[in-house]
């Protein structure tokens, strides 16, 4: 896999080559994933998801993280009216 980096939604992600083996960061903060014997990735927090692309799978996981922050948020405001 080659080096690459993009800005998605306000998120560096980063798919760098770190001994043999490639590395995922968003934001810096590594980011645990692996993949199936089909060549799909998945990554351990956002496992329901497969792709072959780890940089759309990375993506995705950005997406759904800002998701979950809205409804908490919501959740939060509800509960203080």
């Amino acid at each position: 896999m080659k080096p690459e980096e993009q800005t998605y939604e306000g998120h560096r992600i980063e798919v760098r080559q770190r001994r043999d083996k490639s590395e995922l960061l968003i934001d810096g903060v590594p980011v645990a994933y692996g993949q199936l014997p089909n060549g799909l990735f998945f990554l351990h927090d956002y496992a329901f998801d497969w792709n072959a692309d780890l940089m759309e799978l990375a993506r995705r996981y950005v997406a759904y993280r800002r998701r979950v922050h809205d409804v908490r948020a919501r959740q939060r405001s509800q509960r203080e009216k």
